[in-house]
């Protein structure tokens, strides 16, 4: 029992980033990544391939969220557990940095100095 409720809760919180992967995927503006940042017309030089990226950053995490929730209604326990723990304290560092990456590949600082 305790394993379906694990699979149910880590299956929520997975579909939760997958859908706004997607939903960053779609967007027609830049996204931001959980700063509420605003930016200036033109600041990201690519805003369809830069919203891709982040968009895939957030689905690569719910495809860790989604193998965990597998891992640990399959195990169980001590296995589920730890798998959690390496899922959210390894993935949710690297957000960040990764999303630094992005933001970086596509900014435009000439546009950001004018302002």
């Amino acid at each position: 029992m305790g394993n379906i409720v694990f699979l149910i809760i880590m299956g929520f919180v997975a579909a939760v980033f997958t859908g706004l992967g997607v939903w960053v995927w779609n967007k027609k503006e830049p996204a931001n990544f959980w700063t509420g940042q605003e930016f200036k017309p033109g600041e990201i030089r690519d805003i369809k391939k830069y919203n891709h990226s982040l968009g895939m950053l957030w689905i690569a995490f719910s495809a860790l969220i989604w193998i965990t929730a597998i891992v640990g209604s399959v195990f169980g326990g001590m296995i589920g557990s730890i798998s959690m723990i390496a899922c959210f304290g390894i993935g949710i560092p690297m957000l960040p940095l990764v999303y630094n990456v992005i933001y970086k590949k596509y900014y435009d600082p000439k546009v950001a100095k004018k302002g």
